[in-house]
């Protein structure tokens, strides 16, 4: 009798390891199979657009991605890396819906890249705007001269050394360099209105202004005052999702 006890009870450990293991096997397929929404981080300064373009197009590619969330923290970078970074999120967002989550900052070209976005988050303090396109040429001549330094230079054109630390810009390149500054900027806010067209007091935008996010909210700039999880739901309502998972891309 406690011999067949001692069988039925090995039967029914068996039993159980086995619900487990199918258990777990189960939840395990269901698991991989459930729909993505991806996490793409923008942080830090933005001088390489590469990084953005290859991720936004594997968020494309990847069918199992339903939609995805932009979480930045940026202050801008380089002209060229900020403007290829926002197209490639327009592109995204052809396909996919994108949401932003900002963090502690988000201006300049970080802004420019969350404006590419079905729909913008940020908190009550989060710095945003701060639009503006800036050349910097520093110029050591007086210093050279007064210390007896002279650079002898030949060039093929006038504006060959434009920027050269040796000399200061002539009245041409200052035209020059402030009508490239002034047409960059706008294509700056061409690209974030068009992006936005619910932008209002687009005048403080091109004096640079920044504002924190409960104020952005009243211009326009973003959607709604929230964080990351507020963001989630928001990604998850746009593409039709109840159950999935949240995969970190990059």
């Amino acid at each position: 009798m406690g011999d067949l006890s001692m069988m039925e009870l090995t039967k029914a450990g068996i039993l159980a390891l086995l619900f487990l293991s199918i258990s777990v096997f189960c939840f395990g397929w269901y698991y991989h199979s459930l729909p993505k929404i991806a996490v793409i981080k923008v942080e830090g300064s933005i001088e390489n657009f590469y990084t953005y373009n290859n991720l936004t197009k594997a968020a494309m590619r990847d069918d199992s991605i339903r939609a995805v969330i932009l979480v930045i923290d940026s202050p801008g970078g380089t002209v060229q890396a900020c403007f290829q970074a926002e197209q490639a999120v327009k592109q995204l967002r052809e396909k996919k819906p994108v949401v932003v989550s900002m963090g502690e900052q988000a201006t300049s070209g970080a802004y420019l890249i969350s404006s590419a976005a079905n729909y913008i988050y940020a908190y009550d303090y989060t710095l945003t705007g701060g639009l503006g396109v800036i050349a910097i040429w520093v110029s050591y001549e007086n210093y050279l001269q007064k210390e007896g330094i002279t650079y002898y230079v030949w060039k093929s054109g006038g504006m060959k050394d434009l920027g050269a630390e040796y000399r200061g810009p002539t009245e041409e390149e200052n035209q020059y360099l402030q009508e490239l500054v002034d047409n960059i900027m706008d294509e700056l806010l061409n690209r974030i209105t068009t992006n936005r067209p619910q932008i209002r007091e687009t005048d403080r935008l091109r004096e640079g202004m920044t504002f924190y996010g409960k104020d952005a909210k009243n211009y326009g700039l973003i959607d709604e005052i929230g964080d990351f999880e507020a963001a989630e739901r928001k990604a998850a309502s746009l593409a039709g999702l109840k159950d999935y998972k949240l995969v970190t891309l990059g």
